[in-house]
């Protein structure tokens, strides 16, 4: 992992105290409100503590700091009397904000929204896939934020927020960034077409998938533990999970499934990560079904903007033509009479109430695409017996004098291959 993500390092080192700006237009306070309150959670998930809000209020963002000059000084003066160490600005910044608004705040870290779900990322990446994806993500978005004052490059990607001595060593430092990116698209490039290889070798099983989506911290890891013992980490805090984990689930009827923990989705999700993350999001693209989880705990509207947000990146990486299941989690701490879109599934992912009911869907749709055939296979082509009882369900086996006579329940890729086959 390269050592250019170090914000959740120096707030656990230092004082930890931070301040949230944002820039709000008069009408739109109230999802400004809600986005700060967001920005805190993740704030917290990197270990760091808010100390106060700074609200602009103007139509647009200044060019030069984004909050104007004035508001640059009433913020230099806060940070200074309550020891805050890194101030988070809701939104992307340019460089060129970046670079006014630490001259004129000096002495702390100035990141945006980005940069704070980048190293949250870097701190949850376990496998050597999502370290990869997470810092080509970084190099990605940093090479372009270099200046030529500030802190010293020294380390690979030259830091999130970190600046450079001078011209030379800035154009040293692209040139490396743009190497290092380079390494890493090939490594994840194979990365690829291994699970390109793995992919095709599940669809040759015949085994469904199923892949878990939603909000982050909606309850992904923690259904998937509760069904399958996955094992996986479960935390009241966002993004607490990031490599995809994949379980095989037994279903009521016998019928196995494969089902799939995805990353959290969240409003305005870098693009960044989108991008570096687009082979494991992709997986989305080749599920049979989606299993969408909703936190029923937050209030209608919070809870109506999350699931947009979640259908828009669904739509965003081509999986909009799945078979969705709407599963609402966390209905043993919802407010009562608390009305759900009907259709939806009510659970509990922690207790495992009401999951009965999502695995019953699961068997209905697994179950839907299949049909009985009655196989009669001549004995001097006997491996394909063996296909048989790997591609389809054998419910009847029986020796007749001109082969092996077979019921089997088919899904339709096993239907077409041994269409052949089927008795009169």
């Amino acid at each position: 992992m390269s050592e250019n993500l170090n914000i959740t390092e120096e707030l656990k080192s230092g004082s930890g105290r931070a301040v949230l700006v944002a820039v709000s237009a008069t009408d739109k306070a109230e999802s400004c409100h809600r986005s700060l309150n967001e920005l805190a959670r993740l704030l917290e998930t990197a270990g760091g503590t808010e100390a106060g809000r700074i609200i602009q209020n103007r139509e647009t963002p200044d060019n030069a700091t984004y909050i104007g000059s004035g508001k640059v000084q009433e913020l230099a003066d806060f940070v200074a009397e309550e020891d805050i160490s890194l101030v988070v600005f809701d939104n992307e910044l340019t460089p060129s904000q970046i670079k006014n608004l630490e001259n004129g705040i000096p002495n702390v870290r100035v990141i945006d929204r980005t940069m704070l779900i980048l190293d949250i990322f870097a701190l949850h990446a376990v496998t050597g896939e999502g370290k990869l994806q997470v810092e080509i993500a970084c190099l990605r978005y940093t090479a372009p934020r270099l200046t030529g004052k500030g802190k010293d490059l020294s380390r690979l990607g030259g830091g999130i927020g970190t600046r450079g001595p001078g011209e030379s060593k800035l154009e040293s430092d692209r040139r490396h960034i743009k190497r290092r990116i380079a390494a890493l698209s090939a490594e994840i490039a194979e990365i690829e077409r291994t699970r390109a290889v793995k992919r095709a070798a599940r669809e040759r099983s015949g085994i469904k998938t199923a892949a878990i989506i939603g909000y982050t911290n909606a309850g992904k890891s923690t259904l998937l533990n509760t069904l399958t013992d996955a094992g996986i980490l479960a935390e009241d805090k966002l993004f607490a999970t990031l490599d995809p984990t994949t379980r095989r689930l037994t279903l009521p009827s016998g019928a196995e499934i494969l089902l799939t923990d995805t990353v959290g989705f969240i409003d305005r999700l870098p693009t960044h990560l989108v991008k570096a993350f687009k082979s494991t999001l992709e997986e989305l693209k080749y599920a049979d079904y989606i299993i969408n989880i909703t936190d029923a705990s937050e209030e209608i509207t919070e809870r109506e903007r999350k699931r947009k947000v979640t259908y828009d990146l669904i739509q965003e990486l081509g999986a909009g033509d799945k078979p969705i299941i709407e599963v609402f989690n966390k209905c043993d701490i919802a407010l009562r009479d608390t009305p759900f879109p009907k259709g939806t599934i009510e659970i509990s992912a922690r207790s495992g109430d009401g999951t009965s009911a999502l695995l019953e869907k699961l068997d209905e749709l697994v179950a839907s695409g299949k049909k009985k055939l009655r196989l009669l296979i001549p004995y001097s082509e006997g491996s394909v017996v063996a296909d048989i009882h790997r591609l389809a369900t054998v419910l009847e086996c029986d020796y007749v004098d001109n082969g092996t006579l077979i019921l089997a329940e088919c899904d339709a890729r096993a239907q077409g291959t041994f269409e052949k086959y089927i008795a009169e």
